[in-house]
């Protein structure tokens, strides 16, 4: 009796053993529900979505929307009056209406930097590595003095002739400099920039300075674009925008547009960029 008391006891052990296996493998791999793989990816973080909106934006935060309107638009929103067909009769602007809009706006010009001071640039040529050099010289010479007299009386006026070679070569670098700057702002003033304009159905060549927003221009191979336009007729036109834009090939520029990037629209040329070939009209 004690035998098999023994061996339904064993059995019952075995039984829990291996319901107790069952339950742990139950609980330890994951359920193969087929519909687990097909459940939806986590969403993308909103800061990841804006970032990449971000980085296709590039370029074209410019403030300039005349590239997607109409030719028509750009008159009436800048009162000015053309001919699509034969753009060499436009009307363009009055003589009244330039004049007001000059000056309403001001001369065509950037504002130049704030010019540094005589004692400014005097400062900055004393700063020079030479110049410090024959200073500190001079400075270490009066300090040995200092230390010993008698020994280094010899030396009493070196430390002097060195710190007033430094200000004297200081004073000439400053000559020389300001010496350039007037021969080329007389130079940049005898030759002023030009710009042919259509105003009254008149074609004039009138200083770059004296464009004003609304004008009619007549681009040429050869001219510097005085300011940001819309062309709207030409001929062969291909501008240099590598001063702008890094392209190193000229670009062609001319009606219609399909771009939205102003900087890569086809009707628009830009201040500073240089006409290469061809001719065109457009508006300032």
């Amino acid at each position: 009796m004690s035998e098999e008391k023994a061996q339904i006891r064993e059995s019952s052990d075995v039984q829990r053993t291996i319901a107790f296996s069952s339950t742990a493998n139950l609980r330890t791999f994951p359920s193969r529900d087929p519909r687990a793989s097909t459940a939806e990816p986590p969403p993308v973080a909103e800061g990841k979505e804006k970032a990449g909106a971000n980085d296709d934006d590039t370029g074209k935060n410019v403030d300039i929307t005349e590239h997607l309107m109409s030719l028509e638009q750009v008159c009436n929103k800048y009162s000015v009056q053309v001919s699509e067909a034969r753009p060499q009769d436009s009307f363009g602007l009055s003589a009244e209406q330039a004049a007001r809009v000059l000056a309403e706006n001001g001369p065509n010009t950037l504002t130049p930097p704030k010019k540094k001071s005589a004692l400014q640039k005097y400062l900055i040529c004393l700063s020079s590595l030479f110049n410090l050099m024959l200073i500190a010289s001079g400075i270490l010479v009066y300090i040995v003095l200092a230390i010993d007299y008698k020994d280094n009386k010899a030396n009493v006026y070196m430390g002097a002739i060195l710190i007033g070679v430094a200000f004297l070569n200081a004073a000439i670098e400053w000559y020389q400099q300001r010496k350039s700057e007037n021969t080329l702002a007389a130079l940049l003033q005898m030759i002023p920039p030009k710009t042919h304009v259509i105003r009254e159905r008149k074609l004039e060549s009138i200083q770059s300075a004296d464009v004003v927003v609304g004008d009619v221009l007549f681009l040429r191979m050869g001219d510097k674009i005085p300011a940001d336009c819309y062309v709207f007729a030409g001929t062969d036109l291909k501008v240099d925008n590598s001063s702008l834009t890094g392209e190193s090939e000229p670009q062609e520029r001319g009606a219609g547009n399909t771009q939205r990037n102003p900087l890569e629209a086809t009707n628009m040329a830009f201040n500073g960029t240089l006409a290469v070939s061809g001719n065109a009209y457009a508006i300032v």
